[in-house]
C-alpha cells in the first residue's frame, strides 16, 4: 500500500485565518466606503475626506494580505468591498475634477477596478440628481467612460458582464 499524503492541516488553517481576516477588513472598508459615498454626493466633503486615509489604510492592509497569500485573489467577498473603495475613490477623483487612480498604482485586478468604475457611474447619476446644473456634463462623462469599456470582449455571462452593462444602463438613467 502506498504511503498516506501529508494533509497540510497548518496551511490550511493558515489560510483560513487570513482570508476571514480579510473579508473582515474588506468588509469595515465596504461600510466606510457607503458612508463616503453619502457624504460626497450629499456634499459633505469635510466627513468625506476624513474618511479617505482610513479607507486607504484598509485597502492596503487587505492588498498586502493578497500579495502574501495570492488564493485570496479568488475571494468575491474580499473583491466586494475593494470595489466599494474605488467607487469612492473614483467618485471623489470626479468631484475634485482630478486623475482617476490608475489600475498599475492601485496594485488591483482589471475586474475589480472596472467593478469600481461602473458602479461609480451610478453614484454620478445621484450627483446629477442632487446637482441638476451639471447633468449634461456627467451624462457625457458617463458616456466617455461607456466609449472606453465596448471593446471589451465578455462573451459569457458573468459579474463583469453585468458591471459593464451597467454603465450602458446608468448612461440611459
Amino acid at each position: 500500500m502506498p504511503k498516506l499524503p501529508k494533509i497540510p492541516y497548518q496551511l490550511l488553517e493558515k489560510n483560513g485565518k487570513e482570508r476571514s481576516y480579510c473579508i473582515n477588513l474588506s468588509e469595515k472598508l465596504r461600510v466606510l466606503a457607503k458612508v463616503t459615498i453619502s457624504f460626497l454626493v450629499k456634499d459633505n466633503f469635510a466627513m468625506a475626506e476624513k474618511n479617505l486615509p482610513t479607507m486607504e489604510k484598509l485597502f492596503h492592509s487587505v492588498q498586502n494580505k493578497r500579495k502574501h497569500n495570492p488564493q485570496l485573489y479568488t475571494v468575491g467577498a474580499i473583491d466586494a468591498g475593494l470595489e466599494e473603495y474605488l467607487e469612492a475613490l473614483f467618485l471623489y477623483s470626479y468631484i475634485k475634477n482630478k486623475p482617476m487612480p490608475a489600475i498599475i498604482k492601485l496594485g488591483i485586478t482589471p475586474e475589480v477596478y472596472l467593478g469600481g468604475l461602473s458602479d461609480m457611474t451610478g453614484e454620478l447619476i445621484r450627483l446629477a440628481r442632487y446637482h441638476s446644473t451639471q447633468a449634461r456634463a456627467i451624462h457625457d462623462y458617463i458616456a466617455k467612460i461607456y466609449e472606453l469599456i465596448i471593446p471589451i470582449s465578455i462573451t459569457r455571462n458573468s459579474q463583469m458582464r453585468n458591471k459593464l452593462e451597467t454603465i450602458g444602463n446608468n448612461l440611459r438613467s
